[in-house]
């Protein structure tokens, strides 16, 4: 995989650049595979190989069935399905989320207490759920358990594997079925993805995040009877409707195919937490069960100033979530949720990874963080 972008861009967790592999597949889809994948003509059918093939290629890569698999615009649009599902349910139940979900999962909050849903959430101090604080939420009435795989925010990794257990389990004293249901966005490229194994219901992806195009994404349902709100024209089996979005598919598929994973990632975020701790900035992001491609930090600085000074020396890097900082205070709650003060998420930055980043670049730019935090301190 090949980028082209400047070796000072550490905000790779919010977005990260269409690869050239991408981008030319992306080209090329959109020229040779032009026609509508639902049309029956022969330019039809030859878009609709095309996206089939994807898909088998996606199964193949994600250990799962092509029919489980469904493409969306994107993570949010993917996430969105499962949980106004719920709105469809005769007797709303328990939904648990944790308390670190993306804002996507989250901000069905308000909607699911209205049609009254028990809504609880469980701790993830750290950025890790415990199965046992999950098994004793779990009651008989509980309808979805949505945990992330990789949280967006301290780059850890939750044991899906453990946690889904615990649900299994519930399933079987009760004899009713929980939908377990993980964002797991951060985790594609960087972690082997096995959606069998996992045993998990459903799982979100997106391409923008591994150097694919914005704009579209991937739905894993184990069981594809799911009941959406808007079925439009009953594409992709009617999970979700509207022309599928032929060159960003193939294009992600591409990105996903050639992502490599970074061998000295752990290294090298060792390396700048050493930095880090060696001038006094605390590091929020835990050293074990991390992906290593992100490392958050906290400073006497507002974050929103330390990342303006930053961007004036040409590195960019994210105050929280940069979707969280498109709603005051979302950021913050997030770093409260995982144990920190108030005081440690006011001055919160995050610096993400790909796996073109430069290392001399990110060692330099610790070494700037801790040069503007002395230059405050005097």
């Amino acid at each position: 995989m090949t980028a082209m972008h400047d070796n000072r861009y550490f905000d790779n967790a919010a977005t990260t650049e269409i690869s050239e592999e991408a981008l030319r597949t992306y080209v090329s889809v959109s020229t040779e595979c032009f026609a509508n994948p639902s049309s029956k003509h022969k330019d039809g059918l030859k878009a609709k190989k095309r996206l089939e093939d994807a898909r088998a290629h996606f199964a193949s890569m994600l250990h799962a069935k092509s029919e489980n698999l469904f493409f969306t615009s994107g993570a949010s649009e993917s996430i969105a399905a499962v949980l106004s599902s719920l709105l469809w349910a005769k007797r709303p139940g328990r939904v648990i989320f944790s308390a670190i979900e993306h804002e996507a999962v989250l901000s069905y909050t308000p909607i699911l207490k209205e049609k009254g849903f028990d809504v609880v959430t469980v701790k993830a101090k750290g950025g890790f759920v415990k199965p046992e604080e999950l098994e004793s939420l779990l009651t008989p009435d509980t309808k979805l358990v949505a945990i992330q795989y990789v949280n967006n925010v301290v780059g850890t990794i939750n044991d899906i594997k453990a946690l889904v257990g615990v649900v299994r389990k519930k399933e079987k004293e009760t004899g009713r079925k929980i939908f377990f249901f993980s964002d797991s966005v951060q985790a594609l490229g960087k972690l082997d993805i096995d959606l069998t194994a996992l045993d998990v219901d459903g799982a979100s992806f997106s391409a923008h995040k591994i150097s694919g195009p914005r704009g579209v994404g991937l739905l894993y349902l184990k069981r594809p009877e799911l009941q959406v709100l808007a079925k439009a024209g009953g594409q992709e089996r009617g999970v979700r409707g509207g022309t599928e979005n032929l060159p960003a598919i193939a294009a992600f598929e591409t990105a996903l195919a050639t992502y490599k994973k970074r061998e000295d990632i752990l290294a090298l975020n060792a390396k700048l937490r050493e930095i880090f701790t060696g001038c006094g900035i605390k590091v929020l992001s835990p050293d074990h069960d991390i992906t290593g491609y992100v490392i958050t930090i906290t400073t006497p600085l507002p974050s929103e100033v330390l990342t303006r000074m930053l961007s004036d020396e040409g590195y960019s890097v994210s105050s929280g979530s940069a979707c969280s900082n498109n709603a005051k205070g979302k950021s913050e709650n997030v770093i409260i949720a995982l144990g920190y003060s108030m005081n440690d998420a006011k001055g919160t930055v995050r610096i993400s990874f790909s796996p073109e980043s430069d290392e001399k670049e990110a060692l330099a730019l610790a070494e700037l963080i801790c040069t503007k935090v002395k230059e405050f301190r005097k």
